[in-house]
């Protein structure tokens, strides 16, 4: 059960497969500044490259060091991570992109596979010859940021994680369930997603949630903001998908996940890959920032990660949500600020 709760843990959210090996990639795509900042609150130019014949949206800062490569997960953009990108700037060069379907990304009629994901996130950076990189990954972002690491190793130098998906092994005494109410036992919050994930995958279930109701912002992510966020703020994130036809990219990642421990297979081969990778790298320098009562990452998890990942540093970020970069921007900046130095990266 604790394994296929874990996987569920990809929505948001085996041996190794030998990963191909590449050279540094040259740079030979247009890339199209736009005289406008990507919104009003996110105060960075945008960015367009042609990337499998469509356009994908990012920001970058243009800084002085090593590329940080920022992924945003489901069903967010660039825009969560414009409070922590001030306390990188300075140093590094910062990009921020939004996955294709996602932000300003264009949105072609394809499946919107995890698998089509990975093909445009490689494509993206192979577009802007980016080697050497940091990569800072959240929910469905950390699932194809860790994929691409494993699949390109040499490219990617650290990686920062939060929220993530990973996969940990059962818990351990004394990391096991709290004691169930007196009234009777509750489902647990992954359970209860994972029922949530059950109609989603329903057909026709599933479309009349996601893309005739809009149930992954209107009833998931913003509730969750309400009293933090204004509600222009809480706009933004609804900015780009307007209309049902829009919402296509925030209906599959749901269905990727594989609640039955089996299907889709080509999300199994992907997390399988790019766990044994993670497990296998002692000089890959790695940042987990947690909540204290995390939804994907939890006390065990944290605690597994701390025993079986090499060259890992470990900061508690305090109370919030899954969408941590709204709860505490500025510490997630600075602890990655922080990691950077320490790491000489």
């Amino acid at each position: 059960m604790k394994n296929q709760l874990a996987l569920i843990a990809l929505l948001l959210v085996g041996a190794l497969l030998n990963p191909s090996s590449s050279t540094a990639v040259e740079n030979t795509a247009s890339i199209i500044v736009s005289d406008d900042y990507a919104r009003h609150d996110f105060p960075y130019k945008s960015h367009f490259v042609e990337v499998l014949g469509s356009k994908m949206h990012f920001v970058d800062t243009g800084g002085p060091g090593p590329a940080v490569v920022m992924i945003h997960g489901q069903p967010t953009w660039s825009y969560l991570w414009r409070n922590v990108i001030p306390h990188l700037e300075n140093t590094h060069r910062v990009i921020a992109l939004d996955l294709i379907g996602f932000g300003k990304s264009d949105k072609p009629d394809i499946a919107y596979l995890a698998t089509d994901h990975a093909r445009y996130l490689k494509g993206f950076m192979d577009a802007l010859a980016l080697d050497d990189m940091v990569l800072v990954v959240h929910d469905w972002g950390s699932m194809l940021g860790f994929d691409f690491a494993a699949n390109h190793p040499d490219r990617v130098k650290a990686i920062a994680f939060m929220e993530a998906g990973v996969i940990t092994g059962p818990p351990e005494p004394p990391y096991g369930p709290v004691k169930a109410p007196l009234t009777g036992r509750q489902p647990s919050v992954m359970e209860g997603f994972a029922q949530l994930l059950g109609q989603i995958k329903t057909p026709g279930v599933g479309e009349e949630m996601i893309l005739e109701n809009n149930y992954f912002l209107e009833q998931l992510v913003l509730p969750s903001f309400e009293g933090m966020l204004t509600e222009d703020e809480m706009n933004a994130y609804r900015e780009p998908f307007p209309e049902g036809s829009n919402r296509k990219p925030m209906l599959q990642f749901p269905r990727d996940v594989p609640i039955d421990g089996v299907s889709p297979a080509y999300t199994l081969e992907m997390m399988q890959n790019y766990s044994a990778y993670l497990l296998r790298q002692p000089d890959l320098p790695k940042l987990l920032l947690h909540l204290s009562e995390g939804f994907l990452i939890q006390r065990w998890d944290v605690e597994w990660m701390r025993r079986n990942y090499q060259d890992l540093t470990v900061h508690d970020m305090g109370p919030g949500g899954h969408f941590m970069q709204e709860f505490n921007p500025d510490g997630i900046g600075q602890a990655i600020a922080m990691w950077l130095a320490k790491n000489n990266l």
